[in-house]
């Protein structure tokens, strides 16, 4: 189930974040998203999707070395983002990746539902240590202003 999920990953990756950056815009609780272009609105999203395809193809997803979550803290921090918000738009992510893959579930290959618990498991695995390592660059950055 694991590969068929990377392949709706890969091939949906534009849909996944055009649907994600229209749920950060519609979001009261994001205001900073209000000064930036559609460029740097997306930032690393898209290469945080690809992260994602890669850490479920890996016998274990924390055995992957994130890297992108930490470029977006930064970059979030220098954007002027509350941390609050950096929270959320990782949060909406999440929402929007499990909504995709509900959306094209029947293009999936029928499975034990076991099967689809578990890929979602690995799923929120990712999205917890990326919201980690995100918030952990962005309050790096907030305390050594200097270096960023």
């Amino acid at each position: 189930m694991t590969d068929e999920i990377r392949r709706l990953l890969k091939n949906g990756q534009e849909t996944i974040v055009r649907s994600w950056t229209e749920k950060v815009t519609a979001d009261r609780r994001i205001q900073s998203d209000e000064r930036l272009s559609y460029l740097q609105l997306v930032d690393h999203i898209p290469q945080i999707v690809e992260e994602l395809h890669d850490a479920l193809g890996e016998a274990s997803v924390q055995a992957l070395a994130l890297t992108k979550g930490r470029e977006h803290g930064r970059q979030r921090w220098r954007q002027g983002y509350e941390l609050k918000e950096v929270v959320r738009e990782l949060t909406l992510l999440r929402v929007t990746l499990v909504e995709f893959i509900e959306l094209y579930r029947g293009a999936l290959p029928p499975r034990p539902p076991e099967e689809m618990t578990r890929s979602f498991h690995r799923i929120n695995i990712f999205m917890d240590d990326e919201i980690y390592r995100t918030v952990e660059a962005y309050l790096d950055a907030s305390q050594k202003p200097a270096s960023n």
